[in-house]
C-alpha cells in the first residue's frame, strides 16, 4: 500500500466505484466521504472488499480509511463486542501492507 512518505489522497473516481460496489451513498460534494459513510455495522463487509483480489490499491486505501473510521465509531459507542476482533483484523492488514 503506502510507504512512510506517502499520504492518503482521496480519489473521487475510486470513491464512486466503491459506492457502486458496496451500495454506499456518494455525492461529489461529500468532502470527507470515507468518514461520512463509515458504518460499524458493515466493518466485516468493508474488510471483505479490502481482501478482494480485484480491489485496487486506491480502493484499499479508501477502504482502510472507512474501516478505521468505522472502528472509531464502534469503540466510541461501545456498540459491538467484536471491536477487538475487527481492530486486530485491521492492524494485521496494515502491517502486511507496510
Amino acid at each position: 500500500m503506502s510507504t512512510e512518505n506517502e499520504n492518503f489522497i482521496p480519489n473521487q473516481k475510486t470513491r464512486k466505484k466503491l459506492a457502486e460496489k458496496l451500495n454506499l451513498e456518494f455525492d461529489e460534494n461529500m468532502q470527507d466521504w470515507e468518514y461520512e459513510i463509515s458504518d460499524p455495522n458493515r466493518i466485516a463487509e468493508f474488510i471483505a472488499e479490502y481482501d478482494n483480489v480485484n480491489s485496487s490499491i486506491k480502493e484499499k486505501e479508501s477502504l482502510m480509511e472507512i474501516i478505521l473510521d468505522s472502528l472509531n465509531d464502534m469503540g466510541r459507542k461501545n456498540e459491538n463486542n467484536d471491536f477487538e476482533k475487527y481492530l486486530d483484523s485491521a492492524l494485521l492488514r496494515l502491517k502486511k501492507e507496510s
